[in-house]
């Protein structure tokens, strides 16, 4: 039976607000981040940088079994806890906006990336007992009373003790003067004023004598540090039982991929091999002694993979379908600890912005470093640009053909490093300008040079 018009157009409005519908409610109650974890200013707060701004992270409430001295822990976590890149998975507002309240943000979580774990497996790992909220922080109004006034540590006996307690009879004294709980007494309400307190007086002393020791400290050639894994943002391509990945997209390349299979014939199946595909990831690099990136069999190697949606690692998705990991196979080349690069200057001409992360340079035939021309990989404009394509048009047009000094990344074996095949510039500098290709897109963006 064939139904009237108007049917068909309340159909058609039907299923337009079913399409738009469902994907807005397929997000999950977070969204991955990559950013920077610095340090911590509370065991529940972090400091991070996200998007190239400073900004705190509050976890949900921690409510540990046994007592904890905040100062111990805090401690062991600034010891134990480098800054690194980390992922957060930041609850949103139900648009894939990262949700802002109170000048932070919130994540039910944080994976650390130089220790290859979660933050709160750190915890674990420190010997903590503890339960995790599965509330939100924003939503629990006493917890966040508590995170504002600095009352980081919840435990289950202080729990019990705050139940139990009955509020003391007022004595006499207490009814002469109200003293506020916010009013905190320092050395300087009780020194007279312009008197520097000792404390102070010998940060004064110290910082002095670090200035006068780095003045009379003799020139070294710059040195970088680097991990002995790398890791690269990108998306998953086509996995095969053999370990090879084929047709992954990360940082604008394709390359052939490796990672240790399990022992197991036959374990891979299509399902699971199409579970993977299209996945945002970041793909970990094994570096070699002298810090190359290894090639088995003209695939780069890995490490691991993180797989962002699924919030797992290889070992962790291989497990959830029953399969055993094996451990890549401990060759004599891996590097196990930081690795020095030098930074050698080599002189040339720019040839223009190519994209974000890429630069080409023109250069001398005398070169052993470079090619005549060569496409190098630089640190990305801060802040990002909005339009990148008419920005990078606009600095081309300005610096296109000028003379510049490039910083180039050598590894210890004298070979420049490489990035999936591209060599690395430290930084780029106009000697014309006396200013780097940094200082001059800020100027730029800031609108001080047009």
């Amino acid at each position: 039976m064939r139904l009237p018009r108007p049917y068909h157009a309340l159909s058609l409005l039907g299923a337009m607000l079913f399409c738009f519908i469902i994907p807005a409610f397929s997000l999950g109650p977070t969204i991955p981040q990559t950013g920077i974890f610095e340090t911590i200013s509370s065991h529940q707060i972090i400091q991070a940088k996200i998007d190239d701004k400073n900004e705190q992270v509050c976890l949900p409430k921690i409510e540990f079994q046994d007592e904890v001295d905040d100062r111990e822990l805090k401690k062991k976590l600034k010891e134990g806890l480098d800054s690194q890149e980390a992922i957060f998975h930041l609850y949103h507002d139900g648009l894939g906006r990262p949700k802002k309240q109170g000048g932070m943000l919130y994540a039910s979580d944080v994976y650390l990336k130089s220790i290859k774990m979660t933050y709160t497996g750190f915890l674990r790992k420190l010997g903590l007992k503890f339960k995790m909220s599965k509330t939100p922080p924003y939503e629990d109004k006493n917890y966040m009373r508590g995170v504002l006034y600095n009352r980081h540590i919840v435990t289950e006996t202080e729990k019990a003790k705050k139940e139990a307690e009955k509020k003391p009879a007022k004595s006499k004294d207490s009814d002469k003067k109200e003293v506020s709980a916010m009013r905190v007494t320092t050395i300087w309400d009780v020194l007279p004023k312009g008197v520097i307190p000792p404390s102070i007086r010998r940060q004064h002393r110290e910082i002095e004598e670090r200035i006068k020791a780095l003045k009379s400290r003799p020139y070294k050639a710059e040195i970088v540090k680097i991990d002995p894994v790398r890791w690269a943002s990108g998306k998953m391509g086509t996995l095969t039982s053999d370990g090879t990945i084929t047709g992954s997209y990360l940082e604008g390349q394709k390359p052939s991929l490796f990672i240790t299979p399990p022992d197991e014939p036959g374990w891979l199946s299509p399902e699971m091999a199409a579970e993977l595909k299209g996945q945002p990831c970041e793909f970990v690099f094994q570096l070699n002694r002298q810090g190359h990136e290894i090639l088995t069999n003209k695939r780069y190697f890995l490490r691991d993979i993180y797989f962002k949606n699924l919030k797992m690692d290889w070992r962790e998705w291989l497990e959830k379908h029953g399969k055993s990991f094996e451990d890549p196979a401990n060759r004599n080349d891996f590097a196990t600890s930081t690795i020095d690069l030098e930074v050698k200057l080599v002189s040339g001409k720019f040839l223009g912005m190519k994209a974000v992360v890429l630069c080409g340079g023109s250069f001398s035939a005398d070169e052993e470093l470079v090619k005549e021309s060569e496409i190098l990989r630089i640190f990305p404009p801060r802040p990002k640009p909005r339009k990148f394509v008419s920005f990078a048009r606009r600095f081309n047009q300005l610096f296109k053909g000028k003379a510049a000094d490039f910083s180039i990344l050598v590894c210890p074996d004298g070979a420049p490093y490489t990035e999936l095949g591209q060599k690395r510039a430290r930084r780029v500098y106009f000697p014309e300008k006396k200013s780097t290709m940094q200082m001059l897109q800020y100027q730029l963006l800031s609108g001080k040079i047009k």
